[in-house]
């Protein structure tokens, strides 16, 4: 086998040094990949999927970042135990300075679904490091190399502790999901989650073909802890439209802390060249506005994103598993003084996959 595993050093007082965090990332590899085959597991999927990625920012006329990185490493582990009983186990591996090696891991999801538990046809019960069914965050597919608007403005996070239900509005007229989770995200554990649970409801409604609107709802119950007494409230709007080779997302976002509340919207339209031409590129656009309190004047920024997408490879189910993105993002600033910044990002985002079975 090529490369190191485990790599030793000396420090100044001498004796090896086993670095424990790569020993850590391969045994519970090795435990996810050999723990559903000892429980049974009709077949396991791995995959990965890496974000290669290039970076400058300036500001103010002033370069201040210029660098390559791997933003993100998805190992991805899927026992299927049953046709109704599968897994989910992702680690989340990318570029951190501060880490030994420079690299950091997460953990990313690690749930089971149950596929019609309740008497629910084209419902699913999930348990776990589970998606957060809100707004766009829980499907987005960074057709621009940005987060989804909540992630990226920290509203709310893409994963979190709890149990879901979701499925399926019979006739194809939609989707619909409920959850109980931490409210905290995936980051923060143990001692770090308040008593608080954060209940979330997401329902998508396709009324006729090529049109979806939905909203989402979340709310902490603040009634379990005594030391807390501003209840949080957000909830959004969605919908997305596609015509032909053209696409348009749209989302609307609010979050409510009693006297602060913050609000902003997304707006995102694509073209798909390739049912245009012969090129498989897919032109895209988009307008974020983001006000963290919307009683103060100069805390608020715009951000305008303008790119392409060029889906070098695609699989057999036209999935692509070789993107080229390109990028440039300007953001804002309300605030009087505050020049805006400006991103130019080009990423490699490739997969691959196999089977055990």
């Amino acid at each position: 086998m090529e490369g190191r595993i485990v790599k030793l050093s000396i420090n100044k007082k001498g004796g090896n040094i086993v670095k424990g965090r790569t020993v850590l990332a391969i045994l519970v590899i090795l435990s996810a990949i050999s723990i559903p085959r000892m429980l049974g597991a009709e077949e396991t999927k791995l995959s990965m999927t890496l974000w290669n990625r290039g970076t400058v920012k300036r500001e103010s006329g002033q370069y201040t970042e210029r660098y390559f990185s791997l933003e993100r490493g998805y190992l991805r582990i899927e026992p299927k135990f049953t046709d109704k009983i599968k897994g989910r186990f992702n680690l989340d591996f990318f570029s951190d300075d501060d880490a030994l090696d420079g690299a950091g891991i997460k953990l990313k999801y690690a749930y089971l679904d149950f596929k019609e538990l309740i008497p629910i046809p084209e419902s699913k019960v999930t348990v776990g490091l589970i998606k957060s069914y809100f707004g766009t965050i829980y499907d987005w597919n960074y057709i621009t190399i940005q987060k989804a608007l909540e992630d990226k403005e920290k509203v709310i996070s893409s994963t979190d502790y709890g149990i879901a239900l979701y499925g399926y509005i019979p006739q194809g007229y939609g989707e619909y999901a409920i959850s109980v989770l931490n409210g905290e995200g995936y980051k923060k554990t143990g001692g770090d989650v308040n008593l608080n649970p954060a209940y979330q409801a997401n329902i998508r409604l396709i009324p006729i073909p090529g049109v979806t609107i939905g909203g989402s709802i979340r709310y902490e119950d603040v009634s379990f802890d005594p030391d807390t007494t501003i209840s949080n409230l957000v909830y959004a709007g969605v919908g997305h439209i596609v015509v032909g080779p053209l696409e348009l997302w749209g989302e609307y976002l609010v979050k409510d802390l009693e006297e602060i509340r913050s609000q902003g919207f997304m707006a995102m339209p694509i073209v798909k060249l390739k049912k245009l031409t012969f090129l498989d590129v897919d032109l895209v656009g988009r307008y974020d506005v983001w006000d963290k309190n919307i009683d103060v004047d100069d805390d608020g920024h715009s951000r305008i994103t303008g790119g392409l997408n060029w889906n070098i490879l695609r699989n057999a189910k036209n999935r692509p598993l070789i993107m080229l993105q390109a990028n440039w993002e300007r953001t804002m600033y309300e605030e009087e003084g505050k020049n805006s910044e400006d991103l130019y990002l080009i990423q490699l985002r490739w997969s691959f996959s196999t089977k055990i079975k």
